[in-house]
């Protein structure tokens, strides 16, 4: 039987629409981790507004060791590798150090390529002064690890550590856009530009021990050794962040909220509506970084109400998964260029009559 250049065509949409749908349809069988808890040795930074006096000895401290002093910057033209010579990103204090309720911060660059921490301060309308460290949250389901389509910034299983690989990156800048925290910096500068953020020092050191113990008042006494904690933990002069295993750290952070409120100090801000006085422990469904503050976390920047408790990625991976299970998007492709041809056929087919 002659089979003319329409049957054809018809025949051949048809086949890739059922090829498609079989090969690309396999099953996404994706197990959730939300109910989960952390793991055991999830390590975190436990930061205590305060007890911050806003030295910014962590934000110099986090640059000598993961930018000036990295054996693979070291070669570098020194107007690249020494911002505090070229005087260009130290933050700087607003020009009226006062309170502002439409600017309440000190004027800075923010978590720019050069920076993985920043401090910055709110200024209550009691003209007093509180701060806030800036840097990647370490989210138990981080946003920006599910967005990246090459799995250049990965979760290390054990210890919570969301890590990042500049070899991998592709500067697609996805993860920017998943952050909720608006962490991961851009290097715009550059001809091939990639993605900046904490990683706890996981390229330069190994931060994986505890370097202080807890004394009778639940206060951080720190050991003499240099090659335990991070940057900012092993430099900051009065304990305002503390490393150390999450379990560790947030019992530390409830035990300060509770001896404040035997004293009748109360000095530490509770969000009772979201039954949440340590930020981190809920938020966005647990994070490594634990915050507690003496105002509302609203105040310093965090945008609880907006986040919520549940990390956005559980909801756009059920989205993708159900899709991808039972190949509704290759079908539904492969339905609408089978749809697209066989239009075209008619069309063709009905010049050739004319």
């Amino acid at each position: 039987m002659k089979t003319n250049r329409r049957d054809f065509l018809k025949a051949a949409a048809g086949s890739a629409a059922t090829a498609g749908a079989l090969t690309l349809a396999p099953s996404y069988a994706v197990a959730s981790d939300e109910g989960e808890p952390f793991a055991k040795d999830t390590m975190v930074k436990f930061y205590d507004s305060t007890v911050c006096i806003g030295c910014q000895a962590c934000v110099v401290a986090c640059y000598e060791t993961n930018f000036v002093n990295r054996a693979d910057n070291l070669n570098k033209p020194k107007e690249e590798r020494n911002f505090i010579e070229n005087n260009d990103v130290i933050p700087v204090l607003a020009e009226e150090d006062q309170f502002n309720p439409q600017a309440p911060w000190i004027r800075v660059n923010g978590l720019d390529y050069r920076l993985r921490t920043i401090i910055r301060k709110y200024v209550d309308e009691n003209e007093k002064s509180h701060f806030i460290k800036q840097n990647c949250m370490h989210c138990k389901k981080p946003g920006c690890v599910s967005a990246c389509p090459v799995s250049a910034l990965q979760k290390d299983k054990d210890d919570g550590v969301v890590t990042y690989d500049p070899n991998r990156c592709i500067g697609c800048r996805y993860c920017q856009m998943a952050c909720p925290f608006n962490i991961p910096a851009f290097e715009w500068h550059r001809a091939n530009p990639k993605i900046t953020k904490c990683d706890m020092c996981r390229s330069t050191i190994n931060p994986k021990t505890n370097d202080f113990d807890i004394d009778a008042e639940g206060n951080a006494v720190y050991k003499d050794n240099p090659k335990k904690g991070t940057a900012c933990t092993k430099v900051c002069p009065t304990g305002a962040v503390l490393y150390g295993r999450r379990e560790d750290m947030l019992a530390l952070a409830h035990d300060r909220i509770n001896k404040s409120k035997e004293k009748g100090e109360n000095k530490y801000y509770e969000d009772t509506a979201r039954g949440e006085s340590v930020l981190g422990e809920k938020v966005y469904g647990g994070t490594g970084e634990l915050v507690i503050s003496a105002v509302d976390f609203r105040k310093l920047d965090f945008p609880v109400d907006k986040i919520g408790d549940r990390a956005t990625a559980y909801k756009s991976e059920g989205i993708q998964h159900t899709i991808y299970k039972y190949g509704i998007a290759p079908i539904a492709l492969f339905a609408a260029l089978s749809i697209v041809v066989r239009k075209n056929v008619k069309k063709h087919h009905e010049h050739e009559e004319d």
